[in-house]
């Protein structure tokens, strides 16, 4: 009977994320990425996880989509990305990001994560400036959800499917409105040209993987060195984040190496860079598998086409709510308890204020670690 009532669940977790992944894949396509090779990139974070045992999955994020695509070239975005992915290697493999990591410390680190808790919870406030109704919807239909299943070990996993469900329904049955890509692709975009095939036993299917050859110049190299920072912030971040809501450790030397290697057959054929998540599949039972079968269902997914078809039907401001919630009752409020806690609690503060307002982690937790080391010499610890 535990069985069978953890399966639910596990189920619900898996498509409630794939539902979340969506409109963030088509906002990379809006960006001017291709949408197939993304595909490789999931199934490769999926083998990954299997063989490493990490509990973070990889997905599609729009702050990364956009820092990779400032630049309306396809070529040195794709390049930047690629370099970005080397660099994360070679910092995974020597144990760099986990000794950023201890370096850095607990109250930073708590504030850092508490700043993202805050970033989250905007997205639904610039959400809610972009569409009303299905974002006051999926608000309050998370906020209800969440309050219902506060005790249940699942509660994460009904707050997003159900705070999504509803305020897709609204969209689609009472507004009888569908998602026009048409109207959110950028103009200037310098997008691949890619057929409509998705059946890949055809020859046309397989001639759209075409390889981008990679570059090296200035605006490669700059470009590449931001991806390196926000990924850094990113993986410790939110694999911190996912990590505890699934009452786990994360390796964040294993999640960075694999993130940089699933980015690797994505952007050698011009898809978007996938990373770390903040996912509901670390308060479903059985979390690692769950984010495993989450990935493997969503590379399986986008290779078959159904991932571009599913678009129109899911608007991104259904998954507003699951970021409040997310954002502020399991990120920012606990993060920022820590801190308020911590012998040196101002580092911390500081860490959470430039988190926050510079919307990258990584730059947030550099000025906290600056105050605790030199704050005594200006009057701030």
């Amino acid at each position: 009977m535990e069985f069978l009532s953890s399966v639910g669940p596990f189920i619900l977790a898996v498509i409630a994320v794939i539902i979340n992944g969506v409109p963030q894949l088509l906002y990379a396509e809006a960006r001017g990425f291709a949408l197939k090779p993304a595909g490789f990139a999931y199934l490769v974070g999926a083998f990954g996880n299997l063989f490493s045992g990490s509990v973070t999955p990889i997905s599609a994020q729009a702050e990364t989509i956009t820092v990779a695509s400032i630049k309306k070239n396809l070529r040195n975005n794709t390049s930047s990305i690629l370099l970005a992915a080397l660099l994360m290697i070679v910092l995974g493999i020597f144990g760099g990001i986990t000794k950023i990591a201890d370096f850095a410390g607990v109250t930073i680190l708590s504030g850092m994560m508490s700043g993202v808790g805050l970033i989250l919870a905007g997205v639904s406030w610039d959400m809610f400036g972009q569409e009303k109704r299905t974002t006051a919807i999926s608000i309050v239909s998370a906020i209800a959800a969440y309050a219902i299943f506060l005790n249940d070990p699942n509660k994460v996993v009904w707050t997003i499917f159900i705070s999504v469900f509803i305020s897709t329904a609204d969209y689609l049955f009472l507004q009888k409105r569908r998602v026009t890509m048409s109207a959110v692709i950028e103009e200037g975009r310098d997008h691949l040209q890619m057929s409509n095939e998705w059946r890949f036993w055809k020859k046309e299917y397989w001639s759209d993987f075409k390889v981008i050859k990679p570059t090296i110049n200035l605006a490669v190299v700059l470009g590449a060195l931001s991806l390196v920072m926000l990924n850094i912030g990113a993986n410790i971040s939110f694999g911190a984040i996912t990590a505890s809501i699934a009452g786990m450790e994360q390796n964040f030397d294993h999640l960075s190496i694999i993130n940089s290697l699933a980015d690797f057959p994505s952007a050698l054929f011009g898809g978007p860079p996938i990373e770390a998540i903040i996912s509901g599949t670390a308060g479903a039972p059985w979390p690692v598998l769950c984010g495993i079968v989450f990935m493997f269902a969503m590379g399986i997914l986008i290779l078959v086409g159904l991932i571009g078809r599913l678009g129109k039907y899911l608007p991104a401001q259904s998954i507003a709510g699951f970021l409040l919630v997310i954002g502020f009752a399991l990120t920012f409020a606990p993060n920022l308890s820590t801190v308020a806690q911590s012998e040196q609690p101002v580092s911390g503060y500081i860490a959470l204020g430039v988190t926050a307002w510079s919307k990258n982690p990584f730059l947030g937790m550099v000025v906290g670690v600056l105050v605790r080391y030199f704050g005594s010499y200006i009057g701030l610890a």
